[in-house]
Parts: C-alpha cells; structure tokens; sequence
C-alpha cells in the first residue's frame, strides 16, 4: 500500500514540471458578498525552488464587465510524506496553502487552510493534458470556486 502511495505522488511530482500554461474560471455562490466572477488564462514558467516547484503564473483577467487585468502568482509545490503541499508566496514569504493528499482517484485537501474566517480547500484530477485545481474558499462573506486548468507544455508527454 505504501509503494502504491509513493507511486502516485511520484507521477504527480513528476508531471509539475511540465506544466506551461493555465486556464481558471471563477464564481460566486449562494451569499457571496465577493466579485471573484470572471476568467484568466496565462503561462506558467515553473523552476525548482528549495527542493520544490516554484509556479511563476502570468496572465489575463477578464471581469463579468469585459474588462482585461493583469495578474500574476507564485505558488510553491512541495513534497510531504503523505502527499503534495501548496503555498502562495506572498511578497517572498509562504502561506501554506493546503496538503493535498490522494484519495480514490483524485487528490483532496487533508485539512483546510483557514484564513480569519475564511476556509480555503480544494480538489486536484489529474488528467492527460495536466491537471485540474478546483478550489473552494467559504466564509462570512465568501463562498467562492477557482477552477484551474493546468495544462503541459507543447511537446511533453505525461509521466
């Protein structure tokens, strides 16, 4: 069982590097006092950081009213013995984000990354082109979903 476990991290660890674009889409649910509404698409030019994987995002915003923005991130893979942790650096510092662990098939947040009242968690698939991260952020005056669509760089073939 272990060897199946360590078999599965090891073909997500080894596919991150490939990674070379993203696609997202946002929404609101029910009680959301936020406008997370809108979708984005960029590059990801992924580099080793400390023994992880630094994702360097770069993109588009395009708002609900059709306006264009710029927007950039930086998230931090890393391996646990139990899985595949992410943070955001957040001018250089990391905020651990969440461990995503497999579980029958696909990945899920071990524990939720709170933040004040906020609860951060999400969901990885991996699929042939790359990965899907959907995340899923409640609160008081939140209730978010981020569907993020990794995709391989053109030429790279899944592990």
């Amino acid at each position: 069982m272990m060897a199946e476990m360590e078999a599965v991290i090891q073909r997500l660890w080894q596919r991150l590097p490939q990674i070379g674009a993203f696609a997202f889409e946002g929404s609101n649910g029910a009680g959301s006092a936020t406008d997370w509404t809108g979708r984005g698409e960029g590059r990801v030019q992924v580099t080793d950081h400390q023994g992880g994987w630094l994702f360097d995002e770069q993109g588009r915003y395009q708002t609900p009213h059709g306006k264009l923005l710029t927007m950039t991130n930086r998230f931090w893979w890393q391996r646990t013995p139990a899985g595949i942790s992410l943070s955001h650096l957040r001018y250089q510092s990391p905020v651990l984000l969440f461990e995503l662990r497999p579980v029958a098939g696909r990945w899920q947040t071990h524990e939720p990354h709170l933040c004040g009242q906020d609860h951060y968690s999400a969901e990885l698939v991996e699929e042939a082109a790359g990965f899907r991260l959907s995340w899923q952020i409640q609160g008081p005056r939140k209730n978010e979903r981020l569907d993020y669509r990794y995709h391989l760089m053109e030429g790279a073939s899944p592990p």
